[in-house]
């Protein structure tokens, strides 16, 4: 028995040391964050184009002007060389009359890390017709993909002296990357941002007693960031401060489940009573029960004209970090 346990440990060992050597063996992935390549013949293209533009390059919610959600860029089987094949996301459409409809999903296939999705149809139709009914499904795979390269690269370079002050303060950890400072420490509110001549990434953590779960619902929710942001987010000129765009619709609401912990979000649009600066923000809200206490995490981007999509998911990448201190 202890031979078989010896030996089983040194194979799987052996299959551990082989996964490892293939991943260093591969090159780093290729493209820019948000892209996807899209591989598939033109007669097949001319034909899905629109619902597969209409899905992958669907608006961004949240944002201040219209942005994709991915950059699109497709080419045929022929063109799908080595310089593609390292791409960060792949979407492989292949047609042939004799398969059964079905998509797979792939990692690591040419480079890493990279989201292989395949996807295999008997006709053109069918195709455009499975894209169709996995739409979320395929749109989630590469949004989690961009994310976890995120959250992968900010664990890489954390910056420990923020993050040990943001869970002394809140008793909330996130995983901050380099280049982050922490900038405001109250009794119930804590500010950290990324600053440079024309970007502002910031995050703001506060909490207050638990009462209810009225606290959780839309119009709770937005009191207090507006109240929270009135008093500690002052803007560039005197007597004015951060508040919630509130035009109608601007702002979502949605619940779900996230670490295990019930999770309310809002997402939509901040500007500067006062002032004109403006932007896209999401709020994360929980309840701790340790603490019996409200806990929420504000992320928000301020970019002028820039384009808001990447920085916004560097910063939600940020906040899925997000747990309570031990």
């Amino acid at each position: 028995m202890k031979r078989i346990t010896f030996l089983a440990a040194i194979a799987a060992t052996m299959l551990s040391a082989c996964n490892t050597v293939h991943e260093k063996m591969l090159p780093t992935i290729s493209g820019q964050a948000g892209e996807v390549v899209t591989v598939i013949e033109d007669q097949v293209w001319k034909s899905t184009a629109d619902t597969i533009l209409n899905i992958l390059a669907a608006d961004v919610p949240g944002l201040p002007q219209s942005e994709p959600m991915f950059d699109v860029v497709r080419i045929p089987n022929s063109a799908f060389t080595e310089i593609f094949q390292r791409h960060r996301n792949i979407i492989s459409c292949r047609i042939a009359s004799d398969s059964t409809a079905n998509i797979r999903v792939a990692h690591d296939l040419w480079a890493t890390p990279q989201t292989v999705i395949q996807i295999v149809a008997p006709s053109a139709q069918a195709f455009e017709q499975l894209f169709s009914d996995n739409r979320d499904k395929i749109t989630g795979l590469l949004l989690k993909a961009e994310q976890d390269r995120i959250i992968q690269n900010y664990a890489t370079f954390p910056d420990r002296q923020v993050m040990d002050k943001l869970a002394k303060a809140a008793d909330v950890t996130m995983t901050i990357p380099k280049g982050y400072t922490f900038d405001m420490d109250t009794n119930n509110f804590v500010w950290i941002s990324h600053e440079t001549p024309e970007i502002s990434q910031g995050l703001f953590v506060y909490y207050y007693p638990y009462t209810d779960t009225l606290m959780f619902t839309y119009d709770s929710l937005i009191a207090v960031r507006n109240r929270m942001c009135k008093a500690y987010v002052g803007g560039p000129s005197d007597g004015s401060y951060m508040t919630t765009d509130m035009h109608e619709g601007i702002t979502t609401f949605r619940s779900f489940t996230f670490h295990g912990r019930y999770t309310a979000e809002l997402r939509g649009l901040w500007r500067t009573e006062g002032d004109y600066m403006g932007g896209p923000f999401v709020s994360l809200t929980q309840y701790d029960e340790k603490h019996q206490r409200i806990v929420t995490v504000d992320g928000y981007v301020y970019a002028g004209k820039k384009d808001k999509r990447n920085y916004m998911r560097q910063v939600e990448a940020i906040m899925s970090t997000m747990k309570f201190a031990e």
